[in-house]
């Protein structure tokens, strides 16, 4: 093959290479719609309340994540924690003490169901907190299983199980 014809014939190559990269890695309309979601749920969490109305409307404003008969399974022995109002009653109670903590969400793969409106999720949350006094910062990272589900037109967890990793 001439040089003339190779130049062309390798950029018509990577052409199709980059195209059938971006086709097959494109999030659909769902994926994105889970992906804000869940970045919005992590913003709702990282703010804080002070005052005891403002702590219970924000704990519901989270558990409205959370489908009605949500499931978390913490792992470690814990036992789960079953339905929306259980889990906006321990936001509610832990919200003083979680707020010196900020919630970043990394690693976020979706993987939707065909045919139906669940989505398997997989993510790493991690928890830092600073120590006023001495300025350090401590970090706690998990991994989670989520299974969303759509309802209303309405991205929600319906099941969250923290996932034993090798330590």
């Amino acid at each position: 093959m001439s040089r003339r014809l190779a130049i062309p014939a390798a950029i018509l190559v990577v052409l199709v290479g980059a195209g059938i990269f971006a086709w097959t890695t494109r999030e659909t309309s769902d994926e994105r719609e889970i992906r804000a979601r869940l970045d919005t749920l992590r913003t709702e969490v990282n703010t804080s309340t002070k005052d005891g109305i403002g702590t219970a409307l924000h704990a519901v404003q989270i558990g409205s994540y959370f489908s009605e008969d949500a499931v978390v399974e913490l792992g470690d022995g814990a036992a789960p924690i079953k339905g929306r109002d259980t889990v906006t009653g321990m936001v509610a109670r832990l919200q003083p003490r979680t707020a010196a903590f900020q919630m970043k969400l990394d690693d976020v793969t979706i993987e939707m169901t065909p045919g139906s409106n669940m989505a398997d999720v997989l993510l790493t949350a991690s928890f830092a907190r600073r120590n006023i006094s001495t300025g350090e910062e401590s970090l706690d990272a998990r991994e989670y299983a989520l299974v969303m589900t759509k309802a209303d037109g309405t991205w929600r967890i319906a099941r969250i199980t923290a996932i034993d990793t090798l330590r």
